[in-house]
């Protein structure tokens, strides 16, 4: 039996649409939060049941190593109907004692009772949406907290006995300049969080941030800028402490987030909600996204899938391969072709030879990684491994 040792859950709601956003979140169904709890938990049960696991028959050591709840924003459910999803993971599947246990939350959407009751139902990291420390710049992106609200969630996270939490934070915003950038950085720094992961700003079509700039109310740095701002980040957190582990995360050591590494590492992982991406016996399988249709489709017995797909073995590598290169350790061919089975020099060798000639990888023995160019174009890496077909993402979290 395949051993599967991480869950996703997401929640689909929010408090409102940021301007940016194009995950699949939804404002304004208060209505739905019980009905969609349930169907959760009883998917749950249901998967469990399929996948023959039963709690009594295995070990610690399958039980569930990470768990995390993304969105949307989790915690604008209350924690009563949090608790149940979790408990049902629990006792369907165990958790391990030493886990890791993740909740994504906006600094709105929680406050010191609730990050306290948060931690002792089981959640031991927390994952903050600060985006920016500008409250100007949280306007232009639609965001409705401002920076005190961050730093006040930051600090009730810390008394509430956090050890862990991530703040996100975004580069390249519409007036943003690199003094700016710097400047949010030591700051941020200066918190000393375990965990960042900085993302540049996406335009995604048809979200009003994308109106924007096509009607030229707002306008963006340009690349040479937001490459810079990039660079003093790796610089900033390295100088600081942190390993930059990942194209977009850092960590002190010891705080690598464990369940993002699933993704990376192309693991199995179930995937539980609206929208939700899970990935067993190599098949990438997404749940229906609207919530009214997921929740319906499990009540009525029925698979809430929107799309399935098994990878072929040449498609498995090529992406074992191109999710592998966002770390920064690299990946280990021979592992690789132990676990696939086919042999990645033979199946790419002409895209790794170029990619070497470019100086955008390094072999050393069987391992590869990317160089600091090939970090910067990581793009241009990763499409010598996709194969000409549809491939679904993992999870719509912000860590990923």
């Amino acid at each position: 039996m395949e051993s599967v040792r991480a869950a996703y859950v997401h929640i689909p709601f929010c408090v409102s649409k940021c301007y940016y956003c194009d995950f699949n979140s939804y404002p304004g169904l208060e209505s739905l939060f019980r009905d969609y709890v349930r169907a959760v938990v009883l998917e749950i049960e249901i998967a469990a049941s399929k996948s023959g696991r039963v709690r009594e028959a295995f070990s610690e050591h399958e039980s569930l190593s990470t768990i995390y709840f993304g969105g949307g924003t989790p915690t604008v459910l209350p924690t009563e109907l949090l608790e149940p999803i979790l408990q049902a993971l629990k006792h369907v599947f165990g958790i391990d004692r030493a886990a890791e246990v993740t909740i994504e939350a906006n600094p709105e959407s929680v406050d010191k009772p609730k990050v306290e009751k948060l931690r002792s139902m089981g959640f031991n990291r927390l994952s903050l949406g600060v985006q920016s420390l500008d409250d100007k710049m949280l306007e232009r992106l639609g965001r409705i907290h401002r920076a005190q609200d961050a730093l006040r969630a930051f600090w009730d996270a810390r008394q509430a006995g956090f050890e862990s939490i991530n703040l996100d934070l975004m580069f390249g915003l519409p007036g943003q300049t690199l003094d700016h950038w710097e400047n949010e950085l030591r700051t941020i720094l200066h918190l000393r969080p375990e965990h960042l992961s900085m993302y540049e700003l996406s335009v995604e079509p048809k979200t009003p941030l994308a109106s924007m700039v096509q009607n030229k109310s707002l306008s963006l740095p340009d690349e040479e800028a937001k490459l810079e701002m990039y660079e003093k980040a790796i610089s900033e957190t390295k100088s600081a402490g942190y390993e930059h582990y990942e194209v977009s995360n850092l960590a002190l050591p010891g705080f690598r987030c464990r369940h993002n590494q699933v993704y990376w590492r192309n693991e199995p992982f179930y995937g539980f909600g609206a929208g939700a991406t899970s990935y067993l016996a190599r098949t990438r399988t997404r749940k229906l996204s609207n919530p009214r249709d997921y929740i319906s489709a499990v009540f009525s017995g029925q698979e809430p899938v929107e799309y399935s797909e098994k990878l072929a073995d040449r498609a498995l590598l090529g992406e074992t391969i191109l999710l592998g290169l966002r770390m920064l350790d690299g990946i280990d061919l021979t592992d690789i072709q132990s676990a696939i089975g086919l042999d990645p020099f033979r199946e790419f060798g002409l895209e790794i030879a170029d990619l070497v000639r470019r100086g955008l990888v390094e072999l050393r023995g069987s391992r590869m990684r990317v160089t600091h160019d090939g970090l910067l174009l990581l793009n241009d890496v990763s499409e010598m491994f996709v194969e000409p077909r549809i491939c679904p993402t993992t999870s719509p979290s912000a860590e990923i």
